[in-house]
């Protein structure tokens, strides 16, 4: 009761003093019956009184207990304060480490007279969308060379190249995350703050070591359970079709609610085109209004086009030409 693993004494008081509180009254009761029942009840004053300075010391006793509850109350409390705090200071100075990681990066760019090229320099985070560059060139160069994998042996050599500078950043990344994860800490509340330190460019990146660097795997596991891609901008991706390399956790948070992509597609159809007035010219912010909603219910833009014919952008102009009765679109079409 003086030192409990967990919480306080908070309980074991109280069983103590109503388990003490019983034994008394049942002492006093069978004290007075006895006085009673023996005809000498002159001397139960005198017990009376006798009784009444070991109830004081016990009602002190009580109190000083009291105070031992409320002083590991405040000890722990205390305790909580400190280790969070401290904890803080441990993830703030791991995100200026991160933050300097990455600023310490550059790339520089050879001159190519014969194409009119500079030289050029990129530094920080300038250097991610370097690496996009680097990362299609090479994926590029597999397809023509008939790699029946383009993706992944393109990947393999973009990270021969560039896994000087892209190393330590993983390496840091990953450790960092793994020990937010092993803390004591609201986890998920520091992961959005570290998601938040991605960049676009950062997030395709990463996406694409996750999913083809056998040591990236390891990412894997943290990717779904903080759905790290939850703002990956997919236009950045080599190709859209690239995000089935994931599962849904990957982009949404798991208490997102899913929808099916054709119910929800035939559904905003109805609620937002049929009943609704939309010209053709405003095809590009329907078609970003749609995206918008369907990653709200768990869809990504994928299985969006999927759902509407491998072809979103022209499900939706045949969709407001048709509700707009433009026959002669429809014919043509």
């Amino acid at each position: 009761m003086m030192e409990p693993k967990d919480g306080d004494s908070r309980d074991a008081l109280f069983i103590f003093v109503l388990v003490a509180i019983a034994l008394m009254a049942a002492m006093f009761v069978t004290a007075v019956v006895a006085q009673w029942y023996g005809g000498n009840l002159g001397v139960f004053g005198d017990f009376f009184g006798g009784v009444l300075n070991p109830i004081f010391s016990f009602l002190t006793f009580v109190g000083l207990l009291i105070t031992i509850v409320m002083q590991q109350k405040e000890i722990r409390e205390a305790k909580a304060t400190v280790e969070k705090q401290g904890f803080e200071t441990l993830f703030f100075q791991m995100i200026t480490i991160h933050n300097s990681i990455v600023q310490s990066m550059d790339l520089r760019t050879l001159a190519n007279p014969a194409k009119k090229i500079q030289a050029k320099e990129y530094h920080g985070r300038d250097c991610f969308a370097r690496f996009l560059i680097h990362l299609t060139d090479e994926v590029e160069a597999a397809e023509k060379n008939g790699s029946p994998n383009a993706l992944h042996d393109g990947y393999k050599a973009f990270w021969a190249r560039d896994r000087k500078d892209l190393g330590h950043y993983f390496r840091y990344l990953f450790n960092m995350i793994r020990i937010v994860e092993n803390s004591a800490a609201d986890t998920e509340q520091y992961m959005k703050l570290l998601r938040a330190q991605l960049s676009d460019y950062e997030l395709v990146i990463l996406f694409y070591n996750g999913a083809m660097s056998t040591s990236g795997s390891a990412f894997k596991k943290y990717i779904y359970k903080y759905a790290l891609f939850d703002n990956l901008p997919d236009d950045l991706l080599l190709d859209i079709r690239h995000t089935i390399l994931y599962n849904d956790d990957a982009f949404f948070d798991p208490k997102v609610k899913r929808e099916d992509p054709k119910s929800f597609l035939e559904g905003w159809r109805t609620s937002y085109i049929d009943a609704e007035s939309r010209e053709l010219s405003e095809l590009d912010s329907v078609i970003e209004e749609i995206a918008l909603d369907a990653k709200h219910v768990g869809i990504t833009r994928f299985k969006l086009e999927q759902a509407a014919g491998n072809n979103l952008k022209e499900y939706l102009r045949d969709a407001i030409a048709f509700r707009n009765g433009e026959l002669g679109y429809m014919e043509e079409h």
